[in-house]
């Protein structure tokens, strides 16, 4: 038996999501290869993104997949003198640990 909510049923009705009347997605930043990491040790380690115009990257870290208790939370600027690209590093993780990340862009207050 499969059990859903009235608004899963109400939107299937619909014949799909409602989409909103004004979006300003195409004014936030933007990232096409996603996430990336390295240099981890028993303590830390780096993640990077390349964003497509000015913006600062915000990642935050969790042992647990809901992100209900977050461990680590980093940021940095994505600026055109390094290709728009943000590198944070993430430290005081727990070792033998598997994390997961997640993370946004944001305009960035310092365009350069």
């Amino acid at each position: 038996m499969v059990v859903r909510s009235a608004s899963t049923v109400a939107l299937a009705g619909l014949g799909g999501l409602a989409r909103p009347y004004l979006s300003r997605a195409a004014d936030r930043p933007g990232i096409a290869y996603g996430l990336a990491s390295g240099d981890v040790s028993t303590d830390s380690a780096v993640v990077w993104a390349r964003a497509d115009r000015p913006a600062r990257m915000l990642v935050e870290c969790s042992t647990l997949e809901s992100f209900k208790t977050i461990i680590g939370v980093a940021s940095s600027e994505a600026l055109p003198e390094h290709d728009f690209t943000s590198k944070a590093l993430l430290q005081g993780l727990p070792a033998g640990r598997t994390f997961s990340t997640a993370f946004g862009l944001k305009t960035s207050v310092n365009p350069g």
